[in-house]
């Protein structure tokens, strides 16, 4: 059975993760955190990082500092202590997605839902499949089904994209039919909305794995669960009234 998270970074407070903030991150995650022009977006990398380490720890039943996680040749992360469990996470600005399953790898990933006038001539270059005159929400689905896809097999999107099958429906809806070279059992794909608490009240979530359809993600921390649905609902019915 695949759990999944998603976490606002921003409702994420020090006593969440570390007792003694930011210890336990590596000497390399540091160095990244380092490079960052913006506080902010240290400080949410960092938050990323040790929210990883307390999930899986949690889920593992394991100290949050015995848990390690290393990374292959094409940065799949992975648990070399819990080879059966299979883990991939993603991060959007504030937002962070994670998955952990025990039935083979998975892919994940999140992107705010921002309108773009570029977003499809990114897809098209990087998979030249896409069909003309999809309309530009299909972007976030295909896009991150992409991204999800090429996670779960560690190929990369250079390498990996031109390996998925997405198929594209009428109605903007993205579909995986495949993923070709990985083995004979099928890969499911699934993507869905889901509400934030950031600038950008919804976010595209994509997992793709070996198990079937649909995953529930659920909020953290807990506190933030009815935040995030309360204020949602508001936004849509500001959009609503003003439309």
């Amino acid at each position: 059975m695949m759990d999944a998270w998603l976490v606002d970074l921003d409702q994420v407070v020090p006593t969440d993760i570390s007792a003694h903030y930011p210890e336990g991150l590596t000497e390399e995650e540091l160095r990244r955190g380092a490079e960052f022009v913006h506080a902010r977006a240290a400080h949410r990398f960092f938050r990323a990082r040790l929210t990883v380490r307390r999930l899986l720890a949690d889920r593992l039943g394991l100290a949050a500092r015995d848990l390690r996680i290393h990374y292959d040749p094409a940065g799949k992360p992975y648990l070399p202590d819990q080879p059966g469990t299979h883990v991939s996470w993603s991060r959007s600005d504030g937002l962070l997605l994670l998955g952990a399953t025990e039935t083979g790898p998975i892919g994940v990933d999140v992107e705010l839902v921002r309108p773009s006038t570029t977003s499809l001539d990114v897809l098209t270059f990087v998979y030249p499949g896409v069909p003309a005159g999809v309309s530009p929400e299909t972007f976030f689905h295909a896009w991150t089904l992409l991204e999800a896809a090429v996670k779960a097999t560690g190929r990369g999107l250079t390498d990996g994209a031109r390996e998925v099958d997405l198929a594209f429906g009428p109605d903007g809806a993205v579909s995986l039919r495949g993923i070709t070279g990985h083995g004979t059992l099928p890969w499911h794909g699934h993507t869905a909305l889901q509400p934030t608490l950031q600038d950008t009240p919804w976010a595209m979530t994509a997992f793709v794995s070996r198990e079937l359809p649909p995953v529930t993600v659920l909020p953290w921390p807990d506190r933030a669960r009815e935040p995030v649905r309360e204020r949602a609902r508001a936004r849509a019915l500001a959009g609503l009234t003003t439309g």
